[in-house]
């Protein structure tokens, strides 16, 4: 099996690697990818901003890596500053090698397995990703199982950049986000969005500092809903559906110059798909436990077109 899978529709092309079960690149009618794209043979540095990755078992920050489980205090691998594990410390889901259980010309499934105690937390965890491209949207769907209680919260961390960034304009449908400290971990206040730059009931442009939650539900759904659109540059469209209840969102303030590419900081926007980020810390945030018999499912829908 080669390192780059290639799923193809009517109006799609991706790239999928099976490193970090990553999407590499998306195309839209013979276009330049949507996302952003390096080799990481000549720029080893950039995947460690999970381009395209799948970001987990417990996506974006925990407090002092701390989880509180059952009476009992279980500690992930703090990466960032000493200060909080982000997306699950230095050897989450997005360093995995996933395995490719089944491929065909438009989508592919992966697999991960996480022993127990990986990452600091309990349970044996297998992990199944499927990517699906169908005429202009690629589908992801993750699933999830565990022998024992556990957090679960995964996230896609693709950064979007539909033609100019300067002319990227996003809607979000919430009314409320997270604020956050000094370190960009939630507060645990849920605040209102009206008066404030993460309004973004009408399209418009991002403010650059947001690193932030955006609350769209309470709870997990079944059925994917309307999360985001992003409107890019010559009346293209990215609407973003999902089943998760929030959506973080952050400006790409820190992705990294690299030298002989258009790679650069705001290169990019990262929506992210997932649960409150934080949520074991904080019991007023949408639960992200996963139990034997009661497993983790997301479907997001990335959903690509001309604006009319």
């Amino acid at each position: 099996m080669t390192d780059q899978i290639t799923l193809v529709s009517n109006d799609l092309h991706a790239t999928v690697s099976p490193h970090g079960a990553r999407l590499e690149t998306l195309s839209y009618q013979g276009s330049a990818s949507l996302t952003l794209h390096a080799d990481p043979t000549l720029h080893p540095t950039w995947r460690d901003v999970y381009p395209g990755a799948i970001v987990g078992p417990v996506a974006n920050r925990v407090a002092g890596g701390r989880v509180p489980l059952n009476d009992v205090i279980h500690h992930m691998p703090c990466n960032e500053n000493g200060i909080s594990a982000l997306h699950s410390g230095p050897n989450g889901l997005d360093q995995q090698m996933w395995q490719v259980v089944h491929q065909t010309s438009n989508e592919v499934h992966l697999c991960a397995l996480l022993p127990h105690e990986t990452g600091g937390l309990p349970g044996t965890r297998a992990i199944n990703v499927h990517y699906k491209v169908e005429g202009a949207s690629l589908t992801l769907s993750i699933s999830a199982v565990t022998d024992a209680p556990t957090p679960i919260n995964i996230a896609h961390h693709p950064y979007w950049r539909l033609g100019d960034t300067h002319d990227h304009r996003l809607q979000i449908p919430a009314t409320h986000y997270l604020p956050v400290n000094g370190d960009n971990i939630p507060t645990g206040q849920i605040a209102p969005v009206a008066n404030t730059p993460f309004d973004h009931a009408h399209p418009k442009q991002l403010d650059p500092s947001v690193d932030h939650n955006f609350c769209l539900k309470t709870v997990a759904s079944n059925v994917p809903t309307r999360l985001a659109t992003l409107h890019g540059s010559d009346g293209l469209a990215l609407r973003i559906n999902s089943t998760e209840p929030g959506l973080q969102v952050y400006a790409g303030a820190h992705i990294p110059t690299l030298p002989g590419t258009d790679i650069a900081p705001f290169a990019g926007i990262a929506l992210e798909p997932q649960g409150w980020p934080d949520a074991v810390n904080h019991p007023n945030f949408p639960p992200i436990l996963c139990a034997p018999g009661h497993p983790y499912r997301q479907i997001t829908q990335y959903c690509i077109g001309r604006d009319t």
